[in-house]
């Protein structure tokens, strides 16, 4: 079975981290308490073969707060 390795981190995003990540797995990202998703708000990512290499889909997600 193929894994990815550790997804990039979020400013502001949690994460529910496993260990290892196998293909076809989805990554659901929150923004943090007092912080809000700001567009683009896909907060999802999923491990996925492309031409012979594992990878994490592109992550569109920011989290900022109103005082920022």
């Amino acid at each position: 079975t193929d894994f990815c390795g550790p997804p990039k981190t979020i400013p502001h995003a949690s994460l529910s981290l496993d260990k290892r990540y196998r293909v076809g797995q989805v990554l659901h990202f929150k923004c943090q308490s007092g912080y809000d998703k700001r567009s683009p708000t896909s907060g999802t990512s999923t491990c996925k073969k492309v031409n012979g290499k594992v990878i994490w889909t592109p992550l569109d997600i920011r989290c900022a707060n109103d005082s920022s």
